[in-house]
C-alpha cells in the first residue's frame, strides 16, 4: 500500500480530463507527456478554451454570448481575489491551479478577450491558438525564447486543422525537449494540411515522434 498523500480536492479531474480528451484529443495526447501537475495545469486550461469556443457552437445572438463570456471573466477574478470558485467544474480546477501558482489569471482573462473577438466579429481565424499554446508552454518553462515560433506554428496548425489551408506553414528548428507536451500536437497539421482525418493511433504515432524529436 502506497505512503503517498494527496491534497483533497472536490474537482472532477477524471470527468474534466475525459471531457478534453473527448472534445480537443490533439492537445490532450500532448498532454500526456507533461509532468502529473503541470498535466493538470494543461487539463484545465484546455477545458477553459473548450467552454469559450462553444460559445460560438451554442449561442446565436451576440447578446447571450457576450452574457457568456463576462460570466466566465467574473469567475476568474474571483479566483485570482481567493474567493470559492462558482459550481461550475471548470471554474474549480481553475481555482486549484491558480491557487497552486501554474496558472496566471491574467493569462486567462486575455483568453476570454481572444475568444469572445472571434465570437463577435464571426471569424474563427481569430481564435487565441497561439496564446493558448504560449500559456500552455509558460505552465511547463516560464522563461523561454520559443514565442515566435509558436505563434507562426500554432496559426498554421489551426487553420489546417479547420480545413482553411493546405499550407503547411513554416518549418521551425526542433522544439526545446520541456516544451514539448504543450506543442507536439502540431505535427498534425502536416495530416490535416493533406486533407486527412487522422485516426487516434496515427494521432499518437505522430505526436510522439514530435516529443521525440522536436520537430512540430
Amino acid at each position: 500500500m502506497s505512503n503517498e498523500t494527496r491534497p483533497l480536492t472536490r474537482t472532477p479531474w477524471a470527468e474534466i480530463d475525459k471531457r478534453v480528451r473527448r472534445v480537443d484529443e490533439d492537445r490532450w495526447i500532448s498532454s500526456r507527456f507533461a509532468p502529473p501537475p503541470q498535466r493538470r495545469a494543461l487539463t484545465a486550461l484546455y477545458a477553459l478554451a473548450y467552454e469559450l469556443v462553444r460559445v460560438q457552437e451554442v449561442v446565436s445572438e451576440e447578446t447571450l454570448g457576450l452574457i457568456r463570456f463576462q460570466w466566465w471573466r467574473e469567475a476568474i477574478t474571483e479566483l485570482e481575489e481567493g474567493r470559492p470558485a462558482r459550481g461550475h467544474d471548470v471554474c474549480m480546477a481553475l481555482g486549484e491551479e491558480i491557487a497552486a501558482g501554474r496558472l496566471k489569471a491574467g493569462a486567462l482573462q486575455k483568453l476570454v478577450d481572444g475568444y469572445q473577438t472571434a465570437f463577435t466579429d464571426q471569424d474563427r481565424s481569430k481564435e487565441p491558438e497561439a496564446w493558448i499554446a504560449l500559456t500552455a508552454a509558460n505552465i511547463l518553462i516560464p522563461v523561454h525564447n520559443w514565442a515566435e515560433e509558436i505563434r507562426g506554428v500554432s496559426a498554421a496548425y489551426a487553420a489546417s486543422r479547420r480545413k482553411a489551408t493546405q499550407a503547411f506553414g513554416p518549418h521551425v528548428t526542433p522544439a526545446p525537449k520541456p516544451l514539448r507536451p504543450a506543442i507536439a500536437h502540431f505535427r498534425l497539421r502536416k495530416l490535416y494540411c493533406e486533407g486527412r482525418t487522422p485516426n487516434p493511433l496515427t494521432k499518437r504515432f505522430s505526436i510522439m515522434k514530435a516529443m521525440n524529436t522536436g520537430e512540430v
